[in-house]
């Protein structure tokens, strides 16, 4: 049809193969990235390694893991196919706190998006930012971060992970007798009696992390000059 000729197709690699994970980027993308109704998100997903332990603890490991993912499904979709206009990677992690002279865990994500400062990438910026998109070959890789909220682990499952040296899903899979709890509803899942799931839990700070793209002039344009 006409309007299928006229569709604009942002690709976006997710560096993974998990549905949850896949699905949070989907939703995140659909929900701040489509501009108009000629905008159609296309998602590949890629098997990469973090370059991190299984089970990352504090910021900067966890943090490290997602720019990996993500760089890592950039560079595997360009040797795949096209080159994708935005790649994301998504990495759980631990934070560990002593807090009254007990260790306590609290669980997190990171989320780590490159994409570039294209026409395309910044097709949806927010209406009053004056951002003037790079074209041709001076496009550059600008990048976006977010961390999720982060809730306190039960005894049950620090014990696991800090004395039996479990990775978090693992120890979940034990404690609530399920099996492969990861690719489901995950710790937050069973925790919130389903109120807040996996893929939701990703969702918010995936939105967080695409703000670069929704106001580009305040941070990608060394440019800009604000008045007083």
């Amino acid at each position: 049809s006409e309007s299928s000729i006229n569709m604009t197709t942002i690709k976006v690699a997710v560096g993974s193969k998990n549905p949850c994970k896949i699905e949070a980027v989907r939703r995140a993308f659909e929900q701040m990235m489509i501009s108009s109704d000629d905008v159609k998100i296309v998602i590949s997903s890629h098997n990469v390694p973090s370059g991190v332990a299984d089970q990352p603890f504090g910021d900067e490991e966890t943090r490290a893991g997602a720019k990996n993912r993500a760089l890592a499904a950039y560079n595997a979709a360009c040797e795949t196919e096209d080159r994708p206009d935005f790649a994301v990677g998504l990495e759980g992690g631990l934070d560990k706190v002593l807090h009254e002279k007990h260790e306590e865990l609290w669980c997190m994500a990171w989320m780590a998006i490159v994409g570039s400062n294209s026409t395309k990438c910044t097709s949806a910026k927010a209406e009053d930012d004056d951002y003037c998109a790079v074209g041709g070959e001076s496009k550059s890789l600008v990048w976006g971060y977010a961390k999720t909220g982060s809730f306190l682990l039960p005894p049950a499952l620090c014990d696991l992970v800090l004395n039996k040296n479990m990775e978090l899903g693992h120890a979940d899979d034990v404690v609530f007798k399920r099996v492969n709890s990861k690719h489901g509803s995950g710790t937050v899942g069973v925790l919130t009696k389903g109120e807040i799931d996996r893929t939701e839990y990703y969702v918010h700070a995936l939105k967080l992390a695409l703000i670069p793209w929704i106001r580009p002039q305040l941070y990608f344009d060394s440019e800009a000059t604000w008045t007083l």
